[in-house]
Parts: C-alpha cells; structure tokens; sequence
C-alpha cells in the first residue's frame, strides 16, 4: 500500500476516537506483519489523554512489536521531529534504499498544536531563529518523506482542522484518505464527492485519489483482549514466513 514514491501517505478525518484509534492500531499491525523489524520503525504520536480506553488498546498492540518504535511521551516532540529531520536530510542521496522505511502515526493531529502550519522556524527570546520548527518537518516528511521511506498515518476530527493545520496543498500529498460522517460539502472537500454525507455511524469511505477510488466499508470493530494477546505469536510468524 505503501509506495517510495510522492504522496503515499494516509489521511484519516472523522469525530470517533474510538474508530481512529482502532483503524490506527490495527494499520500498525498490519505494517508490522510485513516488514521483519530490521526493514521499518514507528513512530507514534498518540494524543490520547492517560486512561482513556482507546489509549490502552493502543499501547497495548504497541507492546507485542518487536519493531523500533519511539513513542511521544507529553515532552519530547520538538526532540522527535528534530531526530526526523535529521534523518531525512541523510536520505537526500541514495542511502534510503538501505535504510528501514519510518512511519510516523499520528493520533489526534488537531491537538498538536506545534505540528499546525504556520512559522517555519522557532525562535529564541532574543528573536534569533534557532530550529527548524516541528510544524516546518512534518511539512518535509510529508511532501518529501514518502520518495525517502517517510510515510505519515494521520487521524484529524475534522475538515477544519484539516485545513488549519495542513491546508489544502499539502492535504494533496495524502493520496489515501479515510472519511467518517460529515456534511457533504466537507466530504466533497476531502474526496471530491458528497459520499461521506450519507455514511451512518458504521460505515466509512476510503478513498485513493491515484487510482480514482471511492470505496465505503465497515470499520473495524475494537478487537478483544484475546486478539491482542495472541497477537505477538501471530506477528512473529508473518515475519518469518
């Protein structure tokens, strides 16, 4: 699904936390289940408040990878995205092709607000430009991050803080998009077409705009606690097989 190539990133927009997180989750699994732990990382930034049930499914399925995974701990974004900037910049030349593919998930982007598109830089108190700001790498890794290995798994609530924090231009470099129900005039916005509008709570459109596809599906349910136990078995076998 995805391919080194521009625009193959993931654009999840909808008001169920639940919903996003599962379809997260198990996007994460999925991934994990194709690539041997040498071959991808993750990067998770999980917005989810401490003790909300859609968390802890989360971090539990984070807990059966064998993979790397960094994880957004309430602190240390400016250090991640400042780590991802450094390593697309040692991409530029053909050291990506060796290089383990990233994907950087993102739960919540609307409550990142260092992540909304705005300045470029960060500055000090004396005025003094002193880093590229993570709103300005996000930008990076998503415009130029997929040609590279970077891909971005992204989940917003809304067509407004779709374009508030990413904005028309780069909404263009995710070629996949997710919709939950929503007017029709947001849903034409996003996929170009009103199909969103008429979903009902169980239903959702995946839509892939370099293969003109509009699909409507049945999210999936939150699995149970005996499909995340097994999981680590069931992982370790696809990637050795």
């Amino acid at each position: 699904m995805f391919q080194k190539q521009s625009g193959s990133n993931l654009l999840l927009v909808g008001q169920s936390d639940e919903r996003a997180t599962t379809l997260l989750s198990v996007a994460l699994a999925a991934l994990v289940a194709q690539y041997p732990p040498d071959k991808a990382r993750f990067v998770i930034l999980d917005s989810t408040p401490p003790g909300f049930p859609q968390r802890d499914f989360f971090q539990r399925v984070i807990g059966s990878v064998a993979h790397e995974i960094i994880q957004f701990n309430g602190s240390n974004l400016n250090e991640i995205m400042a780590g991802l900037a450094e390593d697309l910049k040692r991409r530029s030349g053909e050291e990506h092709i060796a290089a383990p593919d990233t994907f950087i998930l993102i739960q919540g982007l609307q409550n990142f607000k260092k992540l909304k598109q705005e300045d470029e830089f960060s500055f000090s108190s004396s005025g003094e430009s002193t880093a590229v700001a993570p709103s300005a790498v996000l930008m990076d890794l998503i415009t130029e991050g997929p040609a590279r290995g970077f891909h971005v798994l992204a989940t917003c609530d809304t067509y407004n803080n779709v374009n508030r924090f990413l904005g028309r231009k780069t909404l263009s470099e995710f070629e996949m998009r997710v919709l939950f129900q929503m007017s029709a005039s947001d849903s034409a916005s996003l996929i170009d077409a009103p199909d969103a509008a008429t979903l009902g709570f169980h239903r959702g459109v995946f839509y892939h705009d370099r293969e003109g596809l509009i699909e409507t599906f049945r999210p999936y349910a939150q699995p149970d606690n005996d499909w995340v136990q097994s999981l680590p078995g069931q992982l370790k076998q696809s990637t050795i097989g």
